[in-house]
């Protein structure tokens, strides 16, 4: 008996139309060639593995909060997902579409089964963190993580992000400045709320334009509960048999809608004062210009002493003291940091989230 999936195995990419023996053999093509990039390769071993005769993926974690791992995952609920994102964003054999993450990982993955199942012809282009300050083409949707976004609202050139209709980011929380950037342009741009278990996200927020919110909504067919931790329970049987518990902190408005809070184990706890790092940079993100994270190290006293990372060189010391100003006036006397550290580099995944548990490594 044919699966769901083995009716969608005919593709367009880059204005070509492929069947799937077509496909076949330029994946094949394209990963004999030795000149080719890794990234270009990573498509195309994808689409290799969906066209062959199981009826799962292999997809890895990203590894945010642990190690990262392979999980399998049915492509029938890729498809259903597929469909979900199609029908929101209005996805059809008449549109045209960026991949511009990588295919390693769910969320670059699921951008080529959106175009196996709607249709719609796929372009793709290097994951570089400057990849839509260089878009010259008109596209109706790409989905970014937030490096990629922040290029692009840094160098107050509009025109690339406004060439294309409609972007979702996730991955990681995006700053409150560069929020307000997003006023000035056309682009509906949305943040995502997901993870592999879920196949990429299953709750969107709009960020711009009149119809914007504060809260996630979630997709059709998904429905949200809390524990006893305050913590978000899934129920979304298109994409797995069993309610997804996880370990993010939320205020529920109803059943399909939520305020993301932070994640709880990040949490710090400081002298038995508990302290969500993300909520800390919400209220600084006006005030610190480049990437920074609150962490913490061992402290015999208070168990956890928070501190505050900044992606940067050390500042002067008339920045410094300015510093120290805003984050008495913004924070209260708990969430004060204890110390400010500076590094030239935050570790980073490979899909472009800050790497916390190797920050607080480094830092210790």
């Amino acid at each position: 008996m044919s699966q769901p999936w083995e009716t969608h195995t005919t593709l367009r990419l880059n204005g070509e139309n492929y069947s799937r023996q077509e496909l076949l053999l330029c994946s094949k093509d394209k990963l004999k060639n030795s000149k080719n990039p890794e990234w270009e390769k990573v498509i195309f071993r994808f689409i290799v593995e969906w066209l062959n005769n199981k009826n799962n993926v292999v997809v890895k974690t990203s590894g945010s909060t642990g190690n990262p791992k392979n999980i399998l995952i049915e492509k029938n609920r890729m498809i259903d997902s597929a469909k979900a994102t199609n029908t929101f964003f209005d996805l059809d054999k008449s549109k045209k579409a960026l991949l511009c993450l990588s295919a390693d990982y769910i969320a670059g993955k699921m951008m080529i089964v959106r175009a196996f199942v709607g249709g719609f012809d796929l372009h793709y282009a290097e994951t570089k963190s400057d990849v839509l300050l260089k878009n010259n083409v008109n596209f109706d949707f790409t989905a970014v993580v937030p490096l990629q976004l922040e290029s692009v609202l840094k160098s107050e050139n509009a025109l690339p992000i406004n060439r294309i209709k409609k972007i979702i980011v996730g991955g990681a929380a995006l700053r409150k400045d560069l929020i307000q950037k997003l006023e000035q342009v056309e682009t509906e741009v949305w943040t995502t709320y997901g993870m592999t278990e879920t196949i990429t996200h299953i709750a969107l927020q709009r960020l711009n334009g009149k119809h914007k919110t504060d809260y996630f909504q979630a997709l059709p067919n998904v429905e949200f509960q809390l524990d006893e931790r305050n913590c978000l329970r899934i129920n979304a049987p298109l994409v797995s048999l069993n309610p997804i518990q996880t370990n993010d902190e939320v205020i529920l408005l109803n059943s399909q809608q939520f305020r993301f809070l932070g994640r709880a184990d990040f949490i710090i706890n400081s002298g038995g004062i508990k302290l969500s790092p993300e909520i800390l940079e919400q209220k600084m993100a006006l005030y610190i210009e480049t990437c920074f994270a609150f962490s913490s190290v061992k402290d015999e006293v208070l168990g956890e002493r928070l501190v505050l990372v900044i992606e940067s060189k050390p500042y002067s010391e008339a920045k410094f003291n300015k510093l120290n100003e805003i984050l008495k006036t913004i924070l209260n006397r708990f969430e004060e940091p204890k110390e400010i550290i500076f590094s030239d580099n935050f570790p980073r995944m490979t899909n472009g989230k800050l790497n916390r548990i190797k920050l607080k490594e480094e830092i210790s």
